[in-house]
């Protein structure tokens, strides 16, 4: 794959124009256009029902969620929302390439890992911009490790 930058100085400041130039259109070109709309959408957002409210997050703005039961706990840098529901559902609505379970109640944002430190019997302990600190579980620590590439 050849990747190149022009500069048009004809383009407003804001606006960026992407071209793909293939012998044909093939499912790789078909995933790389999808792969582009989707970073071009608009901050994707989280609406979670806390209370009678609804608000609704940027997804980007979440460090980690943390479930008990059907108790999910939002983290973000600044606030704490509980609301309801299930964590596999809440992670089939985000980016698996930013969000990675690590624990069979938590998933975290790799944006916002800071650092790891060995712990207890094989577990890890993550430490957040936040300075939460999260259970990462021998299970899944083969799959943190394959996303920040380890």
């Amino acid at each position: 794959m050849k990747v190149s930058f022009d500069q048009d100085s004809d383009l407003n400041p804001d606006d960026i124009e992407v071209l793909i130039k293939a012998a044909r259109l093939s499912p790789a070109v078909l995933q790389l256009l999808q792969q582009i709309q989707q970073l071009s959408d608009n901050r994707p957002t989280l609406p979670l029902t806390v209370g009678d409210r609804v608000v609704v997050l940027a997804v980007n703005d979440i460090v980690a969620i943390e479930v008990y039961g059907d108790e999910l706990t939002v983290h973000t840098m600044t606030k704490v929302y509980t609301s309801r529901g299930q964590l596999k559902a809440i992670r089939a609505k985000l980016d698996p390439q930013l969000f990675i379970q690590v624990a069979k109640s938590t998933i975290l944002n790799i944006n916002y890992l800071t650092s790891l430190e060995a712990s207890f019997s094989g577990n890890m302990t993550a430490f957040m911009s936040n300075q939460q600190k999260l259970t990462v579980s021998r299970k899944f620590l083969p799959d943190l490790k394959r996303l920040l590439g380890l």
